[in-house]
């Protein structure tokens, strides 16, 4: 399993951890209930792509989710843990 680090604002961070408890579920349970449901209700674009050109559309646009990582800040996560 990979770790996923997100910002979020404190007030619905906040939040969610109220709701979180409230549902006895952790945070991270609820995030990842809301990326399955992502996920299902989006899988279609993927099959969608033409079979020769799936990998290359997928590298392509996932480009742009990944321009967000290339930062100072999130350098921590290039280089895995020795430990």
């Amino acid at each position: 399993m990979s770790v996923m680090s997100i910002r979020i604002d404190n007030n619905k961070r906040k939040i969610l951890k109220i709701i979180a408890s409230v549902e006895e579920k952790t945070m991270g349970g609820i995030v990842s209930s809301l990326i399955e449901d992502y996920i299902a209700d989006n899988k279609e674009k993927i099959t969608k792509l033409p079979e020769t050109e799936n990998l290359k559309s997928i590298v392509g646009l996932s480009e742009f989710s990944f321009m967000e990582w290339d930062n100072e800040e999130d350098e921590i996560y290039d280089h895995p843990c020795c430990g």
